[in-house]
């Protein structure tokens, strides 16, 4: 299952990288409406995000090596984990105002804001590796969103990458709705 993940981060990755390599510079930084981030801003949401999950699974990890927690068992999400990733995934159901620590702060060029991304792409996956041998499902993680929500390692992975994917469609969407008003402001010439 973790190499489930595994693909799951690549897709990601590829999916970040076509829409930087698809979309004109000007049109990736652009809110589509002042109050919807730009593309820009979803990617470097997704990279704080990560940064701030990063230290989270690496304390897990590490605690669960210490206290010796293996298994072989195929690890399985919990109930909040599950429920929180099929809130995640797109289409937004529901648009949920996420806390300060994890708005970003500037809109950055495509390329730094897609290097940034997919280093940190990079670190999850090493994460990953790390994690396997462990028995996920007892690893607890408290969520860097909601110091009141705690899910196992395994979830908390999972979950990563349905946010990944939520923000991934609403940086799409906001290419393409810049992209329809330039071509509707085109026509009225």
């Amino acid at each position: 299952m973790l190499e489930d993940v595994e693909t799951e981060l690549s897709d990601a990755t590829s999916r970040a990288w076509q829409l930087v390599r698809s979309t004109d510079g000007r049109m990736f930084t652009v809110r589509p409406s002042p109050r919807d981030w730009s593309a820009a801003e979803c990617i470097a949401h997704l990279s704080l995000s990560t940064e701030l999950f990063l230290p989270v699974l690496q304390k897990a990890i590490d605690d669960a090596r210490k206290k010796g927690l293996t298994s072989e068992k195929k690890p399985k999400m919990d109930v909040l984990g599950r429920a929180l990733r099929w809130f995640l995934e797109p289409p937004i159901r529901k648009r949920v105002q996420t806390t300060a620590r994890f708005v970003p702060r500037s809109a950055r060029a495509k390329a730094e804001a897609f290097g940034e991304f997919a280093a940190l792409q990079s670190k999850l996956v090493d994460m990953l590796h790390a994690a396997e041998g462990l028995d996920l499902a007892k690893m607890k993680v408290v969520s860097p969103f909601d110091k009141r929500v705690k899910y196992n390692i395994y979830s908390a992975f999972r979950i990563v990458v349905a946010h990944q994917r939520r923000h991934l469609w609403q940086a799409e969407h906001a290419v393409a709705e810049v992209k329809k008003g330039v071509a509707e402001r085109a026509s009225r010439g």
